[in-house]
């Protein structure tokens, strides 16, 4: 270790050993000047190359967890689609909490027709997939409301398919008894409601 007098600036070469840990006086050979020596302190510097094998060996598990999330964003969002392609895939999404709906957004009820016979009542129709993917069916709300607006009938009419495919549509009908029916309208309407499961 090299010491530099305070006074006279004369430079010594001293064993870094010979000063003590706490540091200890000197005094100058030239001219005689006393000081307090400290023992250099050693200089942390960040080891790179540490960094360097750590972020190196942070690289693919990152990439892997990277890829997991788009995977399950994917997943999470295209449900409804995977799972009118692959109908086994529902009971795992269920498990999971995240109950397939359909989506009436995508669904359009088209050809509807109603013919009344005191007092019965019958409507089909067909229910049209509009979306770019293959679509569940979803429940119907039939509604027949009289001239003036009233209700006079409700009922939730399940589509003959389960699953719609691309531009395609699935049919539907219902027959029921309702009175003073002549002048009524008949509305229908795609609802965010599963079919009820097949018996078998």
């Amino acid at each position: 270790m090299l010491l530099t007098c305070e006074n006279c600036q004369t430079i010594f070469r001293v064993d870094a050993k010979a000063i003590a840990p706490q540091g200890q006086r000197v005094r100058c050979s030239v001219c005689k000047h006393v000081w307090r020596a400290e023992p250099k302190r050693p200089v942390h510097r960040p080891q790179t190359g540490l960094l360097k094998e750590t972020a190196r060996g942070l690289r693919y598990p990152a990439l892997i967890i990277a890829i997991l999330m788009l995977v399950s964003g994917g997943l999470f969002s295209f449900r409804g689609p995977l799972t009118a392609h692959f109908p086994a895939l529902i009971s795992s999404f269920d498990l999971a909490g995240l109950t397939i709906m359909p989506d009436p957004s995508v669904l359009e009820v088209r050809d509807l027709k109603a013919q009344y016979t005191e007092p019965l009542l019958r409507v089909r129709g067909a229910v049209f997939n509009t979306s770019d993917f293959r679509a569940h069916a979803a429940m119907l709300q039939l509604r027949v409301l009289d001239a003036d607006g009233t209700e006079l009938y409700q009922q939730k009419v399940t589509p003959d398919g389960y699953f719609i495919g691309t531009g395609s549509s699935v049919p539907f009908f219902a027959q029921f008894e309702v009175n003073g029916a002549a002048q009524a309208q008949v509305i229908v309407e795609p609802v965010a409601e599963r079919l009820p499961p097949r018996l078998f």
